[in-house]
């Protein structure tokens, strides 16, 4: 039997409430030949989490759940010097590049599109817009990287007064302590955490082979 405040956590995704936003699962982020493989920086856990997202997307599919990808794109007309001064030489997802691409997950029709600048989903971008139109109040944050461009958006989503949830194995960092560091500072002050299957249960889905 759940808890009162277990059964208050999960009307809150309801799939008539919920919307799921992917974080920038490209190329240049999470395959070996982009712009972070290149560099050395360890993939492992981002590839599968990346492996974990493709099978939930299908699953919020199957619950009608809207999904909203937000993609980086750089170049020479949004990049900044205070942003140049931070990417320490690396040139990631550049419009209209390989690297820009979608990493193993595709959207369809009837999936939005959001291109961002930054590393938040809502700065410079109709995001807000699409979510008002769309008119759910609770989100499930998923993408890469947990502790930058993911948390990045959960916190500014907390800002505007949505109900935050970190689907925690379909987010991902380079490392666990980056990846864990998201996790403590969302449970702590900004929503609250829980993996895949636990969602896709309360929406009557089996756990996902």
């Amino acid at each position: 039997m759940i808890s009162q405040v277990e059964s208050e956590l999960f009307s809150l995704l309801a799939p008539e409430r919920t919307l799921l936003l992917v974080v920038d699962v490209q190329n240049d982020f999470c395959h070996d030949e982009g712009v972070l493989g290149r560099a050395g920086v360890p993939l492992g856990a981002i590839q599968a989490a990346a492996e974990t997202l493709l099978q939930f997307t299908e699953v919020a599919r199957r619950a009608r759940v809207p999904i909203v990808f937000i993609k980086t794109h750089h170049d020479p007309s949004n990049n900044s010097p205070a942003w140049l001064s931070k990417m320490r030489g690396r040139a990631a997802c550049t419009t209209g590049s390989w690297g820009a691409d979608f990493y193993r997950l595709r959207p369809t029709d009837a999936d939005a599109v959001v291109v961002k600048h930054r590393y938040s989903g809502f700065v410079g971008t109709n995001l807000e817009v699409i979510l008002r139109s769309l008119g759910r109040p609770t989100l499930l944050l998923t993408g890469i990287t947990t502790n930058v461009c993911v948390e990045s958006t959960a916190r500014d989503a907390f800002m505007r007064d949505y109900h935050v949830f970190l689907v925690e194995d379909c987010a991902a960092a380079p490392t666990k302590e980056e990846h864990q560091s998201t996790v403590y500072n969302i449970r702590t002050c900004f929503g609250y955490v829980l993996d895949s299957s636990t969602v896709a249960a309360f929406w009557g889905e089996a756990k996902a082979p």
